[in-house]
């Protein structure tokens, strides 16, 4: 059998970034640099994995119709792993694979070898994992003959980053990676997976990333505490409000704003959240008795940010003249960006970058900048001119030493 290819970008995140999870509309756009995963045939009944420079992993080839159940709970899949060693990069596409064959009923007729090329950043808060994930279901597709439909693709690539690899990241950089439009901004309204025709930049602009340096990744406990505090705010508001929220950012940020902060306070305890509340319902959040949890920033976060997106997506849409859409959106970046810091993701490198960004101004084509992704470091998006993309490679060579990435 012919070996089987397939390739997915990495994503720069615009506007929405770790909102995502509370339902809220965000604007990605996808990078050139692009992960690559070939699967060949092999006699030997053995998965082989590689990838750049990191350690071969070898395995043997398993039942694969044991590591998942019906209902799709891949705990054995999880054991088998752990049984073997696999490392966590390579838990991506094999994780993928015991997934896809659960999910069409099938497995491969001999052993397979998976090897991975990615030109996209890792840990740089570009969705390289996604990229990885994409591009190895793509080419499972290939191999197998099976499709999927929809966002079917997307979700079961989350599916395997929160539940094999056990990163409990929302469902927005696989869509991304699965359907983003290079040149263009793509809506996601993630409840959980609406997606909205692409939306172009003004004429003469483009989005590029800045990467930080400082390595950014979903399982890190500051990303775990900012999920878990929108989840615990989302219990209280329901309780308070009187009434179900399927997601957070359902309410308009004036309500929460609004609420008293007896009832919504700037932070909680993991135990004094559970005696008042019980538990939130999360499957991937975990209360941690003495972490404090920013619970009013994180429901600020969450409502402000799907507000902010909403009126990009509007302003790109027409509704202003170019330049002063991207001023306008360009400060919707930055009360982005210090959401961020106020839910505990910002980073002072990333301060400094954003600082440099606003300090030359729409004057010299720099419209906007905010950390994206998972926060925590990673890579500055920034809204500029095309014309001004050399003089942003000079500001991150000489600040950061990093080269940007479109």
């Amino acid at each position: 059998m012919m070996a089987a290819v397939g390739e997915a970008p990495g994503r720069l995140d615009v506007l929405g970034g770790v909102a995502d999870y509370s339902g809220s509309l965000v604007l990605e756009t996808p990078l050139r640099a692009t992960t690559r995963v070939t699967i060949t045939p092999i006699a030997e009944p053995r998965l082989v994995v590689t990838s750049g420079d990191a350690r071969t992993v070898s395995v043997p080839l398993p039942e694969f119709g044991s590591l998942v159940t019906a209902e799709g709970d891949p705990a054995a899949g999880r054991a088998w792993l752990d049984e073997h060693d696999v490392e966590g990069w390579a838990r991506y596409p094999l994780g993928c694979l015991m997934l896809f064959a659960r999910h069409f009923s099938w497995s491969p007729s001999a052993g397979l070898a998976i090897t991975i090329d990615s030109g996209v950043p890792v840990s740089m808060g570009v969705s390289s994992s996604a990229a990885l994930e994409v591009a190895t279901l793509r080419a499972l597709e290939h191999l197998s003959g099976r499709r999927f439909t929809d966002t079917a693709l997307a979700r079961l690539a989350q599916r395997a980053e929160n539940h094999v690899v056990g990163a409990p990241c929302g469902l927005m950089d696989q869509l991304a990676a699965a359907h983003g439009v290079p040149g263009a901004l793509l809506p996601i309204l993630c409840r959980p997976d609406v997606l909205h025709d692409p939306v172009r930049l003004p004429a003469g602009m483009v989005v590029a990333g800045w990467p930080s340096g400082v390595a950014h990744t979903v399982s890190g406990s500051p990303y775990g505490t900012a999920r878990t505090a929108a989840f615990m705010a989302k219990t209280m508001l329901a309780s308070h409000l009187g009434r179900p929220l399927d997601f957070l950012a359902e309410l308009p940020p004036s309500v929460v704003h609004g609420i008293d902060a007896a009832i919504l306070p700037s932070s909680i305890s993991g135990t004094a959240f559970v005696e008042r509340h019980g538990g939130v319902d999360d499957p991937l959040s975990r209360i941690d008795p003495s972490t404090l949890y920013p619970v009013r920033a994180a429901a600020i976060f969450a409502t402000e940010e799907n507000f902010r997106a909403g009126i990009a997506m509007r302003l790109l849409r027409g509704g202003l003249a170019s330049a002063d859409a991207a001023t306008t959106i360009g400060e919707l970046m930055a009360q982005s960006h210090l959401g961020y810091t106020a839910i505990g993701l910002g980073a002072a490198e990333t301060d400094a970058m954003v600082a440099a960004v606003r300090a030359r101004g729409p004057a010299h084509g720099f419209h906007g900048a905010r950390i994206s992704g998972g926060g925590c470091g990673g890579t500055v998006v920034v809204l500029l001119d095309a014309a001004a993309l050399p003089s942003l490679e000079q500001l991150a060579a000489d600040l950061t030493g990093t080269s940007i990435i479109l």
